[in-house]
């Protein structure tokens, strides 16, 4: 399984590959910049689309896709930068831009595409695997 990333840096990494900033992102929850606020805001629309299918479904459930290092309890609003996002970050990112471009009015197409391929290839590795020949039906 990939790294897991904070908050903050899906943020940061979405403003840094649309070019909404130049600088890595020092502050996402709380920020005073109008798209890193509304960029924080929509993690929460990547997270419920994840939440519908499998492998996220399976796993979290609960609707809780973040986790809080520092009271080590599982939370389904960014409430800090440290915040952890519990699945996969290039997901993440992916879904982030396509959701804010679209926002934004502007053209989200191909980042959508990016997110659609991702999240396909994130659930065909993680598909259970059925053995055709350990069928107790199967007629030999």
């Amino acid at each position: 399984m990939p790294r897991l990333s904070t908050i903050l840096q899906v943020v940061s990494d979405v403003s840094l590959e649309l070019g909404t900033s130049q600088v890595p992102v020092l502050q996402a929850v709380g920020s005073n910049d109008q798209d890193i606020v509304q960029m924080t805001a929509l993690m929460q629309n990547v997270a419920d689309e994840l939440l519908l299918d499998p492998p996220y479904r399976d796993a979290l459930g609960d609707g809780n896709w973040l986790y809080d290092p520092g009271n080590l309890v599982r939370k389904a609003r960014p409430t800090q930068d440290t915040d952890i996002v519990l699945f996969d970050p290039r997901l993440a990112v992916n879904g982030l831009k396509y959701r804010f471009l679209k926002a934004k009015g502007l053209e989200y197409g191909e980042e959508q595409r990016d997110f659609i391929v991702r999240l396909n290839k994130v659930a065909a590795r993680n598909a259970p695997v059925i053995d055709l020949n350990f069928d107790p039906g199967r007629v030999q």
